[in-house]
């Protein structure tokens, strides 16, 4: 089955719709996973007073942070196995003191972990969503692939980087296949990553924006104990 990357661009649905597929992906996660630092899918409606994040984590290290606006849409996708990872420790010189010179004590030499994104990954990236990609938790996360879509058009844009010739490539496939908008895909992954059994009516009900009670939790997740924080996990979703 093909999955959405920078090479499938027409694989990932529309913004609106995203939106709307992470918030579903996310409810779900947090019925099958109600402690949240275990949760691969997660969503902050409250991200700012104008701005919508979900967060996809993996265990490994891998990240996705999709940053939604009323401008547009940007997705970054950090792949730890990348050749395109880029973090590395470089030589820091520290500079001297007054007192330093006087004393002739020698420059001290450094090191300090930085990520160096690829050329061309980040290449015509609207200015809009400059401080999304260059300043935290993104900084701190890295850059393997960036995808970016403009509220006023269809279509998914990327720079002009040179993907690594290998099958991995940039991590994107791999960390955006959820991302299809079909049940069917989330419901192969959750029962692998959650060793469970579901039942695909249950995924596309969520997928369609049904009302979640406490009995339809209880028949994903019959260990479910605690409905009121469910109940503010998807309020805080905007489920």
């Amino acid at each position: 089955m093909s999955s959405p990357s920078t090479q499938a661009l027409n694989l990932l649905p529309k913004s609106v719709e995203l939106r709307q597929k992470c918030k579903s992906i996310s409810a779900l996660e947090a019925i099958l996973s109600p402690d949240w630092q275990y949760r691969y899918f997660s969503y902050q409606k409250d991200w700012s007073v104008s701005e919508e994040v979900c967060e996809i984590r993996h265990g490994n290290g891998d990240q996705v942070l999709i940053l939604f606006t009323d401008h547009g849409t940007c997705i970054n996708g950090f792949a730890q196995e990348s050749k395109m990872n880029g973090w590395r420790n470089v030589e820091v010189t520290a500079a001297r003191s007054i007192v330093d010179k006087l004393l002739g004590r020698k420059l001290q030499v450094k090191t300090e972990l930085v990520q160096e994104i690829p050329l061309g990954v980040l290449e015509g990236l609207p200015k809009k969503f400059n401080d999304f990609i260059y300043n935290d938790p993104v900084k701190s996360i890295g850059t393997t692939f960036c995808i970016w879509q403009h509220a006023r058009d269809d279509d998914w844009l990327i720079g002009n980087a040179k993907l690594p010739n290998d099958e991995y490539t940039d991590g994107s496939k791999d960390l955006l296949r959820l991302l299809d908008g079909n049940p069917a895909t989330y419901k192969e992954w959750a029962e692998e990553y959650y060793e469970v059994e579901l039942k695909i009516d249950q995924i596309e009900a969520v997928f369609n924006g049904r009302e979640i009670t406490m009995s339809f939790a209880l028949e994903l997740n019959p260990e479910l104990s605690d409905f009121e924080k469910l109940q503010s996990d998807l309020d805080s979703i905007g489920y």
